[in-house]
């Protein structure tokens, strides 16, 4: 199911409905095509699909960063998100919606972080984390997602 545009970051999003999770599947916008950043740079880099990132979901933030955008239907979404020294990364939805409705893409069955930093990703719930260089492995209906 076709997400949306991320404006001012050059990319847009597709979403595949995870049981209670989702997967949101990122690519370089056409209608962006002057925009740079961080994120475009680094999907534009890559020659096969790849798990780069996960968000979890957490309340309270400690760092937040404000994050908005308004869907086709009119309907402003605002959410905040917190970066940490990995490519993991916490939202938290506040009172916006969360996508739903989305296609059946099974159930995320293990996720496996490896950081440099594992203290940084301590009490992270779902998500086993060890030492090492980063790395995300995640297996949906016990297959891994490559």
């Amino acid at each position: 199911m076709l997400g949306g545009v991320h404006d001012g970051y050059g990319t847009r999003n597709a979403l595949i409905g995870l049981g209670p999770s989702y997967l949101e599947v990122l690519a370089l916008d056409p209608g962006q095509s002057g925009v740079t950043s961080p994120l475009a740079e680094q999907l534009g880099a890559l020659s096969q699909p790849a798990v780069i990132t996960i968000a979890i979901a957490k309340s309270r933030l400690s760092h937040p960063v404000a994050m908005s955008r308004v869907r086709p239907d009119g309907v402003r979404l605002e959410w905040e998100l917190e970066f940490t020294a990995t490519p993991l990364f916490f939202i938290d939805w506040k009172d916006s919606p969360r996508p739903s409705g989305l296609p059946d893409g099974g159930r995320i069955s293990s996720v496996v972080v490896r950081t440099p930093d594992p203290a940084s990703l301590s009490g992270v719930d779902g998500v086993v984390v060890e030492e090492g260089e980063w790395q995300v492995e995640v297996s949906i209906d016990g297959k891994p997602l490559a």
